[in-house]
């Protein structure tokens, strides 16, 4: 059972809508589609190393936002199906002051922990 409050559910609803609308801006404000380096005016190793690097560096970024969004739907579709704000290891409530820090979790901070554990030890 949801233990959240109709306001703090809202809240969080607001949350993700925010941090949606951060992650699409950041997105959309990544480079335009790049050019392969060897069609690039080559310039000297240190200049096309730095091009590199920065096209690695937006290449994560771009990831990062994509997962993120990914992340963001999914918390939305457990909104509508009832089952947000609750660990999907131990069913308990996710307590809403882990959910303002991380309005996408999908586990209690416990259950995070040995999830986190388990793949340190697969590592």
């Amino acid at each position: 059972m949801n233990a959240l409050t109709s306001a703090q559910f809202a809240t969080l609803a607001a949350m993700l809508d925010a941090e949606e609308a951060r992650a699409r801006a950041a997105l959309g404000t990544g480079a335009s589609p790049r050019a392969p380096l060897e069609r690039q005016d080559p310039g000297d190793k240190t200049d096309v190393a730095d091009r590199e690097i920065g096209q690695r560096q937006a290449d994560v970024m771009r990831e990062h936002y994509r997962v993120e969004l990914e992340d963001i739907a999914a918390a939305r579709g457990r909104m509508t199906l009832g089952s947000y704000a609750i660990c999907r290891e131990c069913e308990e409530p996710i307590p809403f002051e882990r959910l303002q820090a991380y309005p996408t979790a999908k586990r209690c901070m416990d259950c995070q922990r040995e999830h986190e554990q388990k793949r340190r030890g697969r590592s």
